[in-house]
């Protein structure tokens, strides 16, 4: 039991935020002219930050677009995008996004090995404050016949 309960504590110790150490090292990449300040920075501004995409069969991919505007007051830098898993890819816009242009971030999902009501998360870090802005999307992936 004892040794349960160490090994238990080992690997407690050996994991690792993987999204705070992606969003520590995107923050250090932004060049200078684009950081923010508390007088001037983008904000990124959904216009659904939170989706239902439906119901898919099992093995099926879907894909969704989430648009964006810079709302702030300098132009807004998107670095990297991560998602919640690997069924889930990401695509972004790489141009710098204006104060009031938009943007987008488009999401591809497979279902493939999925069953029942999923969620997902996906993570853009971009040179506003703070960097990290998240979307959402829920999808019922009903079983193969």
């Amino acid at each position: 039991m004892k040794y349960f309960v160490a090994i238990c504590f080992l690997c407690l110790l050996s994991c690792t935020n993987k999204q705070k150490e992606a969003r520590n090292s995107t923050e250090e990449s932004i060049p200078m002219e684009l950081r923010p300040s508390v007088e001037k920075h983008p904000v990124m501004k959904f216009d659904q930050p939170s989706v239902y995409l439906g119901k898919i069969t099992e093995g099926d991919s879907i894909s969704y677009t989430f648009h964006f505007k810079n709302e702030g007051n300098m132009p807004l830098k998107i670095l990297t995008v991560n998602a919640s898993c690997g069924c889930t890819t990401p695509k972004w816009s790489k141009e710098l996004v204006q104060p009031g242009k938009k943007g987008f971030i488009k999401v591809s999902f497979d279902s493939k090995g999925k069953e029942g009501k999923v969620q997902k998360t996906v993570t853009a870090y971009a040179n506003t404050m703070p960097s990290d802005n998240m979307v959402a999307f829920k999808v019922e992936i009903e079983r193969k016949k």
